[in-house]
């Protein structure tokens, strides 16, 4: 676990990212492709709303790694 008085690297982005794509493509596959996700429209919503948010951090670290190289 990063404290802070560690410093941040340029790997631990794209460290990030994966573990981030990890969780979910698990997401994807073992809750929302779950047949019971699949038939109760309330459960598969708010998987759906998770990983959505997932893949706004993954977005998010994508974009300060982007703009960190950028400098």
């Amino acid at each position: 676990m990063i404290t802070s008085k560690d410093n941040i690297n340029q790997g631990h982005y794209l460290e990030l990212m994966d573990r981030l794509h990890v969780v979910m493509c698990n997401v994807q596959e073992h809750c929302i492709d779950h047949p019971l996700a699949k038939k109760n429209k309330e459960i598969k919503f708010k998987l759906e709303y998770a990983l959505g948010q997932l893949w706004d951090a993954y977005q998010e670290v994508g974009k300060l790694d982007h703009e960190r190289n950028s400098l």
